[in-house]
């Protein structure tokens, strides 16, 4: 029962899920098809280190809330199987890193009757990747549907929200001011919806590891639709949200690329985490994990060599 002994891990589990992200993330470097400069070798190095820190971060996040109550890594080794497609991602990974922060901001507006600093703070994080992406504000009623389903949404909520959207652009029109330079602002919303076309040739590994992911995630939905109700409030609530980011996501997805489906790595492993810990059909969920492992590490691999 490999699950049950990542439900309060002893040291020894914390030593094999840094093994095991060290093997997973730094794959790339098993390639022998191409003679590696030192950028690429920066890249590979950025990646494992934002990732692995992404994937504790998370895990840690939804035990710290509440959200999940039950101290685990199992949320930690679902982030990094379902990376295992990503391998140069620069600004995918500092992107949904950041993304990391802005949720901990939505969630800890929990029974705030008053939340300006977290409304504020996340709308800010939210209008400063819009530098990197500018199609990331789809996320930002994210902040909206939190306000309303914590209770708390008033309408100075809404000034500070706008506020916070505002100030970077406001300082980066004042430095094309000072610097006599243009002040540019990319297209937001120029979505170009994705060419399912291109989606083709697919290698065995790929479709084994995306119909094991596609399975997982079917039973996750089906744990949280039988026993959301069950949950405490604030679990309830918070599942709600990162419902809701998984759905901005998908629209995100596909009306502008198909690699910004690197964002939806962050909600999904939340869902699948939570099925993994509560699911009371153990064996399942057992041979389930095993699988996401072993595809996700056949896929890594068979990927670069």
């Amino acid at each position: 029962m490999f699950l049950k002994k990542l439900i309060n891990p002893p040291p020894a589990i914390i030593v094999f899920f840094i093994i095991f992200c060290v093997i997973m993330l730094l794959a790339p470097l098993f390639e022998n098809r191409t003679s590696y400069s030192l950028i690429n070798y920066i890249i590979i190095t950025f990646g494992f280190l934002i990732t692995g820190f992404h994937a504790l971060g998370l895990n840690n996040l939804m035990y710290e809330k509440n959200i999940i109550k039950k101290d685990n890594l199992i949320i930690g080794f679902t982030y990094i199987c379902l990376c295992a497609p990503f391998y140069s991602y620069l600004k995918e990974w500092v992107i949904s890193f950041t993304l990391l922060f802005y949720i901990n901001y939505l969630f800890s507006s929990y029974q705030k009757k008053h939340p300006f600093s977290e409304i504020f703070n996340s709308s800010l994080i939210i209008s400063l990747l819009t530098f990197l992406n500018p199609n990331i504000i789809i996320l930002l009623p994210l902040t909206v549907i939190a306000g309303i389903n914590y209770e708390n949404l008033n309408w100075r909520s809404i000034v500070i929200m706008c506020f916070g959207l505002l100030i970077p652009y406001l300082f980066y029109f004042i430095y094309t001011v000072i610097a006599d330079v243009e002040f540019v602002i990319k297209n937001i919303f120029s979505f170009n919806l994705i060419d399912v076309n291109k989606i083709q040739n697919l290698s065995n590994e790929k479709i084994i590891w995306t119909i094991i992911i596609f399975v997982i995630t079917f039973f996750s939905f089906v744990e949280i639709y039988n026993w959301l109700y069950k949950k405490s409030i604030r679990s309830r609530k918070s599942f709600i949200i990162i419902i809701f980011y998984i759905v901005f996501i998908l629209v995100f997805t596909l009306f502008d690329q198909m690699k910004n489906i690197y964002y939806l790595i962050t909600p999904l492993s939340i869902i699948i985490g939570n099925y993994f810990v509560y699911t009371k059909k153990r064996m399942l969920a057992d041979f389930l994990f095993l699988l996401l492992l072993i595809s996700s590490f056949y896929y890594r691999f068979s990927y670069f060599i």
